[in-house]
């Protein structure tokens, strides 16, 4: 489970140094690209540390393991399933800001976003020996959204 608590420090360091790039670069209003990339990265990253944390509420209450992993595959699922609004506002945004949204970007946080719900079905439905591991990997990749949309709020910006 320490492997949790690192995914929910990261990923508060990320949501973290966002608002403080923002408040930093920000000169006037949010245009709408950056707009959507921070709302997804706060999305990505406050949602990773908040279903790392949940396991060990969940885990210290009175359900039994099965009811635990119900309803920590559904966090994860229900989450992972919000994260394609986000791509479809990008995909939207692409027509005024193709330089900002191209469609190797758009694929990889379309895998990306497939990837993780994938797994976060698993945890729910498949049933495994080690729903851990595949929890993990779950948050992982939301993590790696988060580390794109960062990288890309960083570098990526309209000239």
């Amino acid at each position: 489970m320490s492997g949790l608590a690192v995914i929910a420090e990261v990923s508060i360091g990320l949501a973290g140094f966002a608002g403080v790039f923002v408040v930093l670069t920000r000169t006037g209003s949010f245009a709408p690209p950056e707009r959507v990339r921070l709302q997804f990265l706060l999305y990505t990253s406050l949602g990773a540390m908040f279903l790392a944390m949940v396991p060990y509420a969940v885990f210290a209450g009175s359900w039994s393991e099965d009811i635990a992993w119900t309803v920590l595959g559904v966090l994860v699922t229900v989450h992972t399933a919000f994260l394609a609004p986000f791509l479809a506002r990008a995909f939207l945004l692409r027509r005024d800001y193709p330089e900002l949204f191209t469609v190797r970007i758009m694929s990889v946080q379309g895998s990306q976003i497939v990837a993780s719900f994938v797994v976060a079905v698993c945890v729910l439905l498949v049933p495994l020996e080690n729903k851990f591991s595949f929890y993990l990997a779950a948050l992982l990749l939301l993590l790696a959204q988060a580390t794109v949309v960062f990288t890309r709020l960083l570098f990526y910006r309209k000239s």
